[in-house]
């Protein structure tokens, strides 16, 4: 009888071993919080304020920046120094990204929950709703596109939404809850997952394109309003204070 009990015990551990081992990669878990600090900051405070989103166009090897005060999109260096700006038909930008082929810039409209096409030039394209906001002060905020050409756009809260779009057409939305609010995603090729800087919880969260948290890190600052990649480098540039920051991209 003891022996019986005992080895209905031990297939009962191993059940639960074998299961907690072959867990989705995409289950939501409890991710240890770290914190992340700058290796150089740079001002951009001369070039414009208040700035809201950031993109990397690797083919001029330069930053698109845009400001929520201003309908304007700013090209400027690695190092900090305009290239140059162009006047878009637009409002209350909020983030920005680049097509692949790095000829189309898309931006989102928070108060209008649109998102907006331009050429490199600022002439428009097109702009179309996502509808997903309850109140015009809590709307889009984030912006990019993947390898296959699906959109995810940010709503900053009430909800917490990302939005995953295709062709203009929504194809899913999830809460994202680790997070007081959303405020810029960015997408990373090579892991194939995304970024999102949080303003309020001043954090850097990487999850997976479903939405689930794989990692996240504090940051040493609020306000943190756009992130991008290059290469081993995360950029994220603080609305308050309009200075972009530079991190070592994480490991894990």
């Amino acid at each position: 009888m003891i022996n019986r009990y005992i080895k209905y015990s031990f297939a009962i551990i191993t059940l639960l071993i074998i299961l907690s081992i072959s867990c989705d990669s995409d289950t939501p878990t409890i991710p240890e919080t770290r914190l992340l600090e700058p290796i150089a900051e740079i001002d951009l405070s001369s070039i414009l304020s208040e700035p809201s989103g950031i993109v990397y166009n690797s083919l001029s090897n330069s930053f698109y920046i845009i400001s929520d005060t201003l309908p304007k999109i700013f090209e400027i260096d690695l190092t900090g120094n305009l290239l140059k700006s162009v006047q878009v038909n637009a409002n209350d930008l909020e983030g920005i990204t680049l097509s692949k082929n790095f000829d189309t810039i898309y931006v989102v409209e928070e108060s209008d929950n649109l998102v907006t096409s331009f050429l490199l030039n600022g002439t428009k394209i097109n702009s179309y709703s996502v509808d997903v906001s309850t109140n015009s002060t809590n709307g889009l905020e984030g912006i990019t596109i993947d390898a296959n050409n699906y959109f995810y756009v940010l709503n900053e809260k009430l909800p917490r939404y990302l939005v995953k779009l295709h062709n203009e057409v929504e194809i899913s939305r999830t809460e994202i809850t680790a997070a007081d609010d959303l405020s810029d995603v960015c997408y990373d090729s090579v892991l194939d997952c995304l970024w999102i800087i949080s303003d309020e919880s001043e954090k850097i969260l990487k999850v997976t394109k479903s939405g689930s948290v794989i990692s996240e890190w504090q940051i040493p600052f609020s306000k943190g309003e756009g992130i991008t990649l290059v290469n081993n480098k995360i950029y994220v540039v603080q609305d308050s204070n309009a200075k972009m920051y530079i991190f070592n991209k994480p490991n894990s």
